[in-house]
């Protein structure tokens, strides 16, 4: 199954405005004109070709991917970790796919998910007996960048089990336009520090303290100031074990740059 490839192209602006880039060799190297179908000669490395530089311009996509670790379950002998995932907002008018990894501690997977435009769903995955006894390390995959990364211990000892990170696209009041959104919520008995640290985009390295019982929110202006892109890592102090990255672009219905 295939898409018919429309969503790519931008069919609103005036093809004769754009220049052509200049055509390269009509053969491969080691191969002369008019010597088709005899056997080429192979390149002196296999050293591949770098990646171009910079960006270029990027159409709007008909999906708006999301994802977080929603919570952690233990008892009656099992160890539960429930992943939700969205495709919502206005410009989610296109069905989503996910893909989800296990990077350590338990086999199986990849597990796949279609979601369809302005919904979502969620799974569990099993990380008790057999399936790491307690420590987790998965990955989730989607279109243009899309990724999550979620790492811990749901064992009794581990701080971060007891702590959870919701993000979320919201209309910033400032700015008028989409925003990345943290919720850092502590579901414990003490105190949390997290720490909020940018991997790439914009320059971003922060703590926050929340209560027992407590939560805080914190927003990031990606439309605004990044043309959608993002890329974050959140920890917790005293529990080396947690973390989770939240990386990819807010769709705000217009013409953006790839990342």
């Amino acid at each position: 199954m295939s898409g018919d490839l429309t969503s790519v192209f931008d069919f609103s602006k005036d093809a004769s405005t754009y220049t052509l880039p200049a055509l390269g060799a009509a053969a491969p190297a080691g191969q002369t004109p008019g010597t088709i179908g005899t056997t080429p000669v192979p390149p002196s490395t296999n050293t591949p070709p770098p990646q171009e530089s910079g960006t270029e311009t990027a159409c709007a996509l008909p999906y708006q991917g999301n994802a977080y670790l929603d919570r952690v379950e233990v008892g009656g002998g099992t160890m539960l970790i429930w992943v939700a995932l969205q495709n919502q907002g206005i410009h989610a008018t296109s069905a989503a796919h996910f893909s989800a990894y296990a990077n350590a501690y338990r086999t199986g997977g990849p597990w796949q998910y279609t979601v369809d435009p302005d919904t979502g769903t969620e799974d569990y995955f099993n990380v008790g007996s057999g399936y790491g006894n307690g420590p987790y390390d998965f990955t989730v995959t989607g279109p243009n960048r899309f990724l999550r990364r979620f790492k811990g211990d749901a064992s009794g000892i581990a701080l971060g089990r007891h702590v959870t990170v919701k993000s979320t696209f919201e209309v910033h009041p400032s700015t008028g336009k989409l925003a990345v959104v943290f919720s850092m919520r502590n579901h414990g008995t003490q105190g949390v520090a997290f720490r909020i640290r940018s991997n790439q985009y914009r320059t971003w390295d922060s703590t926050y303290s929340v209560a027992a019982g407590g939560t805080t929110t914190e927003f990031f202006n990606a439309v605004a100031y990044q043309q959608g892109w993002y890329d974050f890592t959140i920890t917790v102090a005293n529990d080396s074990t947690w973390s989770q990255r939240f990386a990819g672009h807010i769709e705000y219905g217009a013409t953006s740059v790839t990342g």
